[in-house]
């Protein structure tokens, strides 16, 4: 992975120039750091690329033009505003990302094998890691994050969490955190059944929440499309060449999963769900505070009023024990 965005890295130079300013970014990523500075015909064509993606772009410069009702020349200024020298230096990184999207574990292990005594490898995962973290929070729309932690803090709004056989943590995770907070929060196992089970109580109120990352899972795909054509709100986690589900999300949230051996690693992706958490703990204030009080004094008192793990029985409880025998 490493070796093919170096190689889009130097594809994307302009001859006899300095380095551009991708910075190992891809095309999505790129989209969204520069939406602001984008004219609203170059927005067109933006919209048009995400919506597809990347497929879009692999189509001639006169089919995406067509495609988001703008000239040419719009669709030109557009990908130099990227970074790119042309339309052809465009295509040559959005076909580097289809490569990079199809790679396997096995498929990493020619590149990504560990080699050396423990400490160079402990080493090399030090770097791999920090530069996950440096190259997610540095692809993070700011306004998209804002639009994120909006959602999830919302306690009107129906809170689901969903993810693949790996990213089904990250779901997991993020579910079991937020419910502290906020009420109203569903975690929908991964497979075909739980899923079809719970679409049917999906609708306009519900913020679904769908983790994804290469290789993409079907029928992760499948709900995120399903939960968008019923209407709910989709926001999708993903890695930078952007899974499927992309298509249909409101939102998305990029995590770089670079890793020191052949198997994506997860830390970019807990790093931004952490972030999201950090967020909407901001954003709920005193009434979160509160829910995690009153959540922490209902575990330590028992359901029959007896203490948990030490401390006095609140007064209720012993009233409530009084005559028990123990």
């Amino acid at each position: 992975m490493t070796a093919v965005i170096a190689s889009a890295r130097r594809q994307r130079r302009r001859p006899g120039a300095a380095a551009d300013d991708t910075d190992g970014r891809s095309v999505s990523e790129l989209v969204q750091a520069n939406l602001e500075s984008l004219t609203p015909s170059e927005r067109r064509v933006a919209r048009a690329l995400l919506a597809m993606y990347p497929i879009a772009g692999l189509e001639s410069l006169t089919q995406l033009a067509s495609a988001a009702e703008v000239t040419a020349p719009t669709v030109l200024r557009f990908v130099r505003k990227l970074g790119y020298d042309g339309y052809p230096a465009f295509q040559r990184a959005l076909r580097l990302e289809v490569q990079a999207r199809m790679e396997s574990p096995l498929s990493l292990y020619g590149s990504k094998m560990p080699t050396g005594p423990s400490e160079d490898v402990l080493l090399e995962s030090l770097r791999a890691f920090r530069r996950a973290l440096d190259k997610t929070f540095r692809s993070v729309s700011t306004a998209e994050f804002r639009a994120v932690v909006g959602l999830l803090a919302d306690e009107r709004r129906h809170a689901v969490f969903t993810g693949g056989r790996f990213s089904q943590l990250l779901g997991h995770y993020l579910y079991a955190q937020l419910r502290m907070l906020r009420a109203n929060c569903s975690l929908v196992g991964d497979g075909f059944d739980p899923r079809i089970d719970t679409l049917i109580d999906v609708g306009r109120n519900d913020v679904v929440s769908v983790f994804d990352y290469r290789r993409y899972q079907d029928d992760t795909v499948v709900y995120a499309r399903r939960a968008a054509a019923r209407g709910a709100t989709v926001v999708v986690f993903t890695d930078p060449w952007l899974s499927p589900a992309a298509e249909v999300a409101d939102h998305v949230l990029v995590a770089h999963p670079d890793a020191p051996s052949p198997f994506d690693s997860l830390l970019g992706g807990f790093a931004l769900t952490d972030a999201v958490l950090a967020g909407v703990v901001a954003k709920l204030g005193a009434r979160g505070r509160a829910r995690v009080q009153e959540l922490e004094a209902a575990r330590m008192a028992g359901e029959d009023g007896t203490v948990a793990s030490g401390g006095a029985v609140p007064a209720r409880g012993r009233g409530r024990n009084r005559g028990r025998r123990s």
